[in-house]
């Protein structure tokens, strides 16, 4: 190891001083240290939602001192570098991190010794395709040979999950949900998430789904607020590709707008039109994350949901 960066996330002052500590602790030990702390972080905050820099998510090591939001971003960041995230816990749930706030010290020293693992998550990749019939009618229409095929306009990579739902009017969406070309199901609900394993500890568990082992590769539907009882979560295989395509229901609500949006950890937003199709799959890229082999996923999930011994 001879680099490391460190990321302190806005809000947290707290996370700045740990990261002043860790910064003189690696710098001692010979490391570059690379260093983003909380009046650096805003203004790199760029359309792709991610508040952490290349500069910072390329060293050998990344630490990030934050809650599980932090580490969600440091971890999208650093995927494209194959860079392990070491995550401090300075929120409230930490299902994500491995570091307690004043272990930081002993935590170090086991770095340098190379005492973590690295855990590999499984991340989705979630795009908006718009037809082009929309935008570029009249290039159609001039040229018959023009690319009328759907396009992308935006979306990205999550550790978590991706979501589609309403951002304005109280009024239900009807979701038809595809897997490999194959409808699903059509759903009336205020919207759908898709989950990694990672995520079902997250918003998916709030909207009823199943909490899944991170190692357990898999696609989760949860539908949220589901408008009818028997609109149930759906695990799909990890090598699906999942279609959304969202509608509003109800012939009164205006269907030439659609108040929505994909979300990507609820960091990252495209708002969607009517026809847009939501795709997602499994990333190409994977989230790693450094954790204590002494740690369990299962000793975790009894501290963090009070599960008792």
């Amino acid at each position: 190891m001879k680099s490391i960066g460190i990321f302190a996330v806005p809000g947290k002052p707290q996370a700045v001083v740990l990261g002043r500590q860790l910064a003189e602790l690696a710098t001692r030990a010979g490391l570059e240290v690379r260093e983003q702390f909380e009046q650096d972080t805003l203004p790199l905050q760029g359309g792709d939602g991610c508040l952490v820099g290349d500069d910072v998510a390329s060293c050998d090591v990344l630490i990030c001192l934050s809650g599980d939001g932090g580490v969600l971003a440091a971890a999208r960041a650093a995927a494209k570098f194959q860079t392990p995230v070491l995550a401090v816990d300075l929120g409230r749930l930490g299902f994500l991190s491995t570091v307690r706030p004043d272990d930081i010290e002993s935590a170090f020293a086991r770095l340098m010794n190379g005492e973590f693992e690295v855990e590999e998550r499984m991340m989705l990749d979630a795009r908006v395709l718009r037809s082009r019939d929309a935008d570029k009618l009249a290039e159609a229409l001039a040229d018959p040979l023009a690319d009328t095929s759907p396009f992308e306009i935006g979306g990205g990579i999550a550790l978590n999950d991706a979501v589609v739902a309403k951002s304005a009017l109280a009024r239900i969406l009807r979701l038809s949900i595809y897997a490999s070309g194959e409808l699903v199901a059509q759903i009336r609900a205020d919207g759908l998430i898709v989950s990694t394993p990672t995520g079902s500890t997250a918003y998916a568990l709030s909207a009823g789904g199943p909490i899944v082992p991170p190692d357990v590769e898999l696609l989760l539907c949860a539908p949220i607020c589901a408008h009818t009882l028997n609109q149930r979560p759906i695990v799909v295989g990890a090598d699906e590709t999942l279609d959304v395509c969202a509608e509003w229901e109800g012939d009164e609500v205006q269907q030439e707008r659609l108040d929505t949006m994909l979300t990507l950890d609820g960091q990252v937003g495209v708002i969607l039109r009517p026809s847009d199709v939501v795709r997602v799959r499994r990333s190409s890229m994977v989230a790693r994350l450094l954790r204590d082999p002494n740690d369990s996923f299962y000793a975790r999930l009894r501290l963090k949901m009070a599960w008792g011994d």
